[in-house]
């Protein structure tokens, strides 16, 4: 990895991930890796990815190309969001929740809906800061009205839940005598 291209990256948009958004970059990633015998991959629970790679067809990877472009931009945008609701320690279990709801709803997207995810795509491909993109800052608004009443729930169920287990799981050390010599 060219670590003078990862820091123009990285000074440009701030997301390293947008370099997937790159086809030339990634052309010369792989094109590094082509004399190599072998998978690369990090850690065993990769195999059964590396596996479905593999028997993938050419439309199943682009469709998953496809999906990661848009999760590089939405999951940002929907962990920020979720951080300025200021949920504290449930925090990583709502954004969690919200994530599972989103995946679902990305695989059956109203024709509306699929057009404004094909101009968010559009857009990030320019190199313009994120803060100056007019696409991008309708997300939280799109998210909003993609999640269903009964997706707001599940994700309140789950902040709940982790709120009564974390309460009182500091009653009960809160409980515990100590001794002292």
């Amino acid at each position: 990895m060219n670590d003078a291209i990862l820091a123009e990256q990285l000074r440009k948009t701030g997301n390293l991930m947008d370099l997937l958004n790159d086809e030339a970059w990634v052309r010369e990633a792989d094109a590094a890796h082509t004399n190599e015998e072998g998978t690369v991959e990090a850690g065993l629970g990769l195999l059964p990815y590396v596996e479905f790679l593999k028997d993938a067809s050419p439309e199943a990877l682009q469709r998953q190309r496809w999906y990661v472009r848009v999760l590089s931009i939405l999951l940002p945008e929907l962990k920020g969001w979720l951080e300025s609701w200021q949920l504290g320690r449930s925090l990583e279990a709502v954004y969690m929740e919200a994530q599972k709801c989103l995946y679902d709803h990305l695989r059956h997207l109203t024709p509306e809906q699929r057009a404004w995810i094909e101009m968010l795509l559009a857009e990030g491909e320019q190199v313009s800061p994120n803060e100056q993109k007019v696409i991008r800052a309708e997300a939280i608004a799109v998210l909003a009205q993609m999640l269903t009443t009964e997706d707001w729930q599940a994700i309140a169920n789950v902040a709940s839940q982790k709120m009564t287990k974390d309460i009182v799981q500091m009653g009960q050390e809160a409980a515990v005598p100590t001794v002292t010599l």
